[in-house]
């Protein structure tokens, strides 16, 4: 099996497993109580590689005892062996953090971040990129950017966002490890980002 067949098969392994956990915690139902929730990230995207699941929701109002209800109805599931809250509304953020990390049959931790905020929300949304990136996706893209998590996840000197990942590849023209480490040398990046295809 080449590198590229596996990377593409570890990545639909992985996204069926995050959708089975998502519904096996029943977030999608807890937040529907109090929101609007959305799958955002390498899930959504259809681009997962690590053990990660992004969810957004949006509230029509915004209150910090609904997410622990959320989190309380998810702790009832054996694999949840840690909860997190933090109140970024006075940040840059403007929206409270929720953390739920999962531990998996076969030892994997999955990291679960949820982000709730008002429906009128400002600043950049994950809802937002879904359609566009998926809509822009190729299956050359789509390798490319999979390859390059892959060597991200296995260089220790370099670090950066997914979505610093999408732009350079898919308005930037980045292909290679080479080819990524100067774009990184020649772009802001880090930064919370409205970028869309």
């Amino acid at each position: 099996m080449s590198a590229t067949t596996d990377v593409l098969k570890r990545s639909r392994a992985r996204r069926g497993r995050a959708l089975e956990i998502v519904d096996a915690l029943g977030l999608m139902g807890s937040w529907s109580r109090f929101g609007r929730p959305v799958l955002v990230g390498a899930v959504a995207h259809d681009l997962a590689l690590d053990p990660d699941i992004d969810l957004e929701v949006y509230c029509e109002t915004l209150r910090p005892q609904d997410g622990f209800a959320v989190l309380a109805t998810a702790a009832k599931h054996p694999g949840v062996r840690e909860t997190l809250f933090q109140n970024h509304m006075h940040g840059p953020d403007k929206a409270l953090y929720w953390q739920i990390r999962f531990q998996d049959a076969d030892d994997t931790t999955w990291k679960i971040d949820m982000w709730s905020a008002p429906e009128d929300y400002p600043l950049p949304r994950g809802e937002h990129l879904v359609g566009p990136l998926r809509q822009a996706m190729t299956p050359q893209l789509r390798r490319t950017i999979l390859e390059l998590k892959a060597w991200r996840a296995a260089t220790p000197d370099v670090d950066f966002l997914s979505i610093d990942l999408y732009r350079a590849v898919v308005t930037g023209g980045v292909r290679d490890p080479e080819s990524m480490r100067d774009w990184l040398a020649r772009n802001e990046t880090g930064v919370l980002s409205g970028w869309r295809p």
